[in-house]
């Protein structure tokens, strides 16, 4: 049953509360505020995101349509001998119902292995304060880096200035125990803080392999050990929240990794045409950046040239650099950098953004009046998911390494 559907029973209920329904979309970053026409479809995960979580992610989709308001009709006044009713407007005629989804969207083969969920420790005895990694990395008789490392979070990403994090965390990757003895004081911490509450977990791999995350990642580590670095997404919240971090940095399971280093593909991650890709599949603008949700169905540019990739590049390097410049300025993270006043307190950012979406449109083969259309980019690029799917159009927008 579709939103109007559910709307439409809702509204024959005689609750006053049920008199009016909003259903908005908040702008985006990139994006002037949504045209006042509704996507003609709503975007909705991969079946293979599973029954329970496709269901709950179809009804977010519901965000997909903008500043739409529906309204029950005022009963007419009650008159005890009125000459003639007066007919009342029907639902039909104060509803206007949107067409069912003619595609919903599917993971894309060749997005596989460029996205992945961090890592998750299972127990917090593994973080430490600034002060204790301090303590432990001071002591240079033994190479603690190796295994004590700087640990991000989506409210990093968000609230630091710099996006920079601000704990530790004690991962000794794939560490046997006695290669894991060789940090005395880090493995020392996580026997007393972690294994009292692994001994209780029902896995056993969790009880047995005390001294490592429970859910370490090996894909993704595998695929970030060559890269200079790699791009953050904050998986949560209402901005969309991209930014680089070092091989070094581990990423909180709150945030989404991409395995990439290069310009062009932050570009496109930064970019209006992915924020609304993520964002029409949500509930109240609250970004879930899941592999089924949205990164392993967003359908990437693909053939570019050269010049295309090179101005996605370009845009996004200056954008970057503004923005970072902005943020420390100001001493404000990017959460406060984007709501305050947005975009007439950063007319330079908006253009910035305005750019780069324009470049991102060219790399599409679209027309530059679409990079400020929402709706329209959700029909292109619903699709181009439904053409790369089915087989009808060549998609390979990773080159291979080397």
């Amino acid at each position: 049953m579709n939103l109007f559907r559910r709307a439409k029973a809702l509204l024959s209920t005689d609750e006053p509360s049920a008199a009016t329904i909003t259903v908005a979309q908040p702008p985006t970053i990139a994006q002037p505020q949504a045209p006042d026409a509704a996507p003609r479809h709503l975007l909705v995960p991969a079946e293979a995101a599973g029954d329970a979580e496709s269901d709950a992610l179809r009804h977010r989709a519901a965000n997909a349509l903008v500043g739409k308001h529906l309204k029950r009709p005022e009963p007419a006044a009650v008159d005890p001998t009125p000459p003639a009713p007066a007919a009342e407007p029907s639902l039909e005629s104060t509803l206007t119902p949107e067409p069912e989804p003619e595609w919903r969207p599917v993971a894309l083969a060749a997005n596989r292995g460029k996205f992945f969920q961090s890592p998750t420790p299972v127990g917090k005895g593994f973080i430490l304060e600034r002060e204790e990694a301090k303590a432990v990395l001071n002591d240079w008789s033994i190479p603690y880096s190796d295994v004590v490392r700087p640990y991000l979070t989506s409210e990093d990403l968000a609230e630091d200035p710099r996006q920079q994090s601000g704990r530790w965390i004690i991962d000794f990757g794939q560490r046997e125990l006695d290669e894991a003895g060789r940090y005395p004081r880090a493995l020392e911490i996580v026997e007393q803080r972690v294994k009292p509450e692994r001994d209780t977990n029902a896995d056993e791999s969790f009880r047995t392999r005390w001294w490592l995350f429970g859910r370490p990642r090996l894909p993704m580590r595998a695929a970030l050990d060559p890269l200079k670095r790699y791009a953050v997404l904050g998986s949560l919240g209402r901005r969309m929240i991209v930014a680089w971090a070092h091989p070094w940095i581990v990423a909180s399971n709150s945030t989404m990794i991409f395995a990439g280093d290069d310009d062009y593909s932050m570009g496109i991650l930064l970019s209006g045409a992915y924020d609304t890709w993520a964002r029409a599949g949500t509930l109240e603008g609250d970004l879930r950046n899941t592999p089924t949700a949205a990164l392993a169905t967003f359908p990437w540019p693909d053939p570019v040239d050269a010049r295309q990739r090179e101005a996605v590049s370009t845009a996004c390097v200056t954008l970057y650099r503004r923005r970072s410049e902005l943020c420390r300025e100001r001493e404000v993270g990017l959460t406060r950098l984007y709501s305050l006043g947005w975009p007439e307190a950063n007319p330079d950012l908006a253009k910035l953004h305005r750019r780069l979406d324009e470049a991102v449109a060219d790399a599409y083969g679209w027309d530059p009046s679409i990079a400020a259309d929402q709706a329209r980019i959700l029909e292109r690029l619903l699709e181009l998911n439904r053409e790369v799917a089915e087989g009808r159009r060549p998609y390979s927008p990773f080159p291979a390494a080397g």
